[in-house]
């Protein structure tokens, strides 16, 4: 590899700190590594990443993890690779047939196409939900839209129902273990999934080869594990799957479908769909094919085998650290899975790519002599398709030790799939995301992506451009964290502040073989330009976390989003009927206090340098530790997290004051009274914290 040489680079030891709490020795480093990710490397490793399909606890998943522990070894890093013994099904046999009124036995295998050699490999495993149970049925088919809640509730007005039968749901909007919780509480003896061309098909753009949009015959794979009651092994729930852990029995496990669960293309869905008779679907359940949607029951009539083998097996977890010179007990940890139920280009291998690049480039950075004062651990995950397992269990193996000393969690699962960057964070953290992204261009506008993004937020808005990216008022929208992939344990088991972010596009091959080298030198990310980007803002991020003198979190921020989340919860207390003695009135006002008690604080660049930063951060590092519940929430004691959760109904999403949400949901008018005051006594807590943090830094400020 060529290297480089950077003169300015070796003044650096005798670089003085100036002003308060300088960050010009941070700036300097940032200048460095931003000259160093290549996008070659990017490319080259996700090539080796993609070479063989890749299910966790597979031997070609091993061969990927030692790939991985070899590559950021060479790079000069101290490399462990920590085992878990696990609970994982793979599939012998998934088979659908269609009965009545015609005949048809599939689901028919994903097609192979000339121009891309790996979509005819014979060793992908077949479309299947993880953790579906093994048995039949069969049964009448009932539509069912996208499965949810609501979806429910409008066959019901049609009268319709789904007992005892069939119900076809398609992808989309909430998470498939959803799906299949709610089929399963609304009596079905079956759940189908299938990708309508309406959501990631031909309705979308030119499909796979020609575009990257899901082909007829391209199915998602997915796990169905109840993700928003535990992640992680079923079998050690709350605890590290270790060989000699204590495993439960089946009958206790409580994160599992008991309904027989398969996906579907849309190609052989269209069989089912247009035997179905019935009315006429509502509004917004049409989807892309070519014919009118009926609700059904029948007349399609189809049988479902599934057979699944469980057992126990071993995966890895790749963990390597570049070890702190002034605090080493504390860290800054990002990471990836790499395990992926085909090729993975996008989910997860980009993301791998990225890490890969990043590790690189700091120990490029080391031998120029950079030392951070935290330490950095790079970790790449195993089995967290099936269900975050692989970071679930080594959070709760870690868990004191990272509630103690880790500062934050940066997550890149799905680093590329395309160019336009977003993120979800704990509130904390999104202004340091936004400062960061005035630093990084972008590779194809060269504007900064700060600027760009704010563009592609606001391009369907009657709005100005900005005219430069000073403006204080372009603040950037970025989501909260809810679940499905592995900033999880760290946020709602562990209370550590984390960020996911990713540059997304049009990504229609989602868990399909087309998941390739292929479809992203073609789709995603040609050029790989938007990979080395990547590494560059997660770098610029690791900088910040591992050498700022003072941890660089917003309590304002996270105070404003609380009061906002409280005034729509209080909204929805009206709506629903709620007495009036029943509000949110003692929550907002304890978020505006919050709020002005942070607006107090410094700058903290505006701090004198005779405060020993130690203070400071001893207090900041209690948040988000200081919003858990040991007891966690209702009906899922593992998510201690009580002001962020994934919703119960849509596992991906995110829900704000998830405990009182959830007794709102059950009109429980005097549990939600109970869950209300929980959550004043803990923002109590923050004020007080911040009150705190406000006294301490007072006598120092500049």
């Amino acid at each position: 590899m060529r290297r480089k040489t950077y003169g300015f680079i070796f003044g650096f030891a005798a670089i003085l700190l100036t002003g308060p709490f300088s960050r010009g020795f941070t700036q300097d480093w940032e200048k460095a590594l931003l000259s160093l990710p290549q996008a070659d490397s990017c490319r080259a490793y996700l090539f080796r990443l993609t070479e063989e399909p890749h299910v966790a606890g597979t031997e070609e998943d091993f061969a990927n993890a030692e790939f991985i522990r070899n590559k950021l070894q060479s790079f000069g890093l101290a490399t462990a690779m920590a085992t878990y013994d696990v609970y994982l099904p793979y599939p012998r046999e998934v088979r659908l047939e269609l009965t009545r009124p015609e005949h048809f036995e599939g689901p028919t295998p994903e097609q192979g196409f000339a121009v891309d050699k790996d979509a005819y490999a014979s060793n992908i495993f077949p479309g299947f939900n993880a953790y579906s149970p093994s048995g039949s049925a069969e049964a009448q088919v009932v539509y069912v839209n996208y499965g949810r809640p609501e979806d429910y509730r409008q066959l019901a007005k049609l009268g319709i129902s789904v007992k005892n039968k069939i119900a076809l749901a398609r992808y989309g909007k909430n998470f498939r273990g959803v799906k299949s919780r709610v089929a399963e509480e609304h009596g079905a003896s079956g759940l189908i999934i299938y990708s309508d061309p309406a959501d990631d098909g031909y309705m979308k753009g030119d499909i796979f080869p020609r575009g990257p949009y899901r082909p007829e015959f391209g199915v998602q794979r997915g796990s169905v594990q109840y993700l928003f009651v535990y992640p992680g092994d079923p079998l050690t729930p709350g605890y590290a799957a270790t060989a000699n852990a204590r495993r439960i029995a089946l009958e206790a496990v409580k994160n599992m479908p008991s309904l027989p669960t398969m996906p579907l293309s849309y190609g052989d869905a269209r069989r089912i769909l247009k035997n179905l008779a019935g009315p006429n679907v509502p509004k917004g359940w049409q989807g892309g094919l070519p014919f009118a949607y009926h609700t059904g029951p029948g007349p399609a009539e189809v049988r479902m085998q599934l057979d699944m083998d469980y057992q126990v097996r071993p995966i890895w977890d790749i963990i390597a650290k570049i070890p702190g010179s002034v605090y080493p007990e504390q860290m800054v940890v990002i990471g990836n899975h790499h395990d992926a139920w085909t090729y993975g280009a996008v989910d997860p291998s980009s993301g791998t790519a990225v890490l890969l690049e990043l590790a690189r480039s700091f120990a490029e950075l080391q031998k120029m002599g950079y030392r951070p004062q935290r330490t950095i651990v790079f970790a790449l995950w195993d089995g967290e398709e099936y269900g975050l397992i692989g970071s679930t269990e080594w959070v709760e193996e870690h868990r004191s030790r990272l509630m103690q000393h880790c500062v934050a969690y940066i997550n890149i699962d799905v680093a590329v799939s395309g160019n336009r960057f977003s993120a979800s964070a704990s509130p904390a953290l999104k202004p340091l995301i936004q400062k960061i992204l005035r630093k990084v261009d972008d590779p194809t506008t060269h504007r900064s992506l700060f600027r760009q993004t704010w563009l592609n937020q606001n391009e369907n808005k009657k709005k100005p451009a900005p005219a430069a990216d000073s403006a204080d008022s372009l603040a950037l929208k970025f989501g909260n964290l809810g679940s499905g992939s592995d900033f999880t344990a760290f946020f709602d088991f562990a209370g550590i502040p984390s960020l996911s972010m990713s540059f997304g596009g049009p990504y229609g091959v989602y868990h399909a073989t087309y998941d390739d080298f292929y479809w992203m030198s073609h789709f995603g990310d040609p050029n790989f330009s938007y990979h080395a980007t990547m590494v560059k803002v997660a770098g610029m991020l690791l900088l910040q976390y591992a050498d700022a003198d003072i941890l660089p979190f917003s309590f304002a921020n996270y105070a404003r989003e609380m009061l906002e989340h409280a005034r729509k919860m209080e909204k929805a207390f009206r709506e629903q009927g709620a007495p009036q003695e029943l509000s949110m009135a003692g929550i907002i006002e304890k978020c505006q206090r919050w709020l002005a008690q942070a607006k107090e604080l410094p700058d903290w660049d505006r701090i004198s340098r005779e405060l020993d930063p130690n203070a400071l951060n001893s207090l900041i590092l209690k948040f988000d530790r200081i919003f858990l519940d040991e007891k966690g929430l209702p009906g899922r004691p593992w998510f201690k997290h009580q002001l962020f959760a994934p919703g119960y109904y849509t596992g991906y999403a995110s829900q704000p004051y998830p405990g009182i949400k959830y007794y709102l949901d059950r009109q429980d008018w005097a549990k939600a009274s109970v869950a209300v005051s929980k959550v004043e006594a803990l923002l109590e807590k923050a004020i007080q914290l911040t009150h705190q943090l406000a006294e301490t830094v007072k006598p120092f400020k500049l």
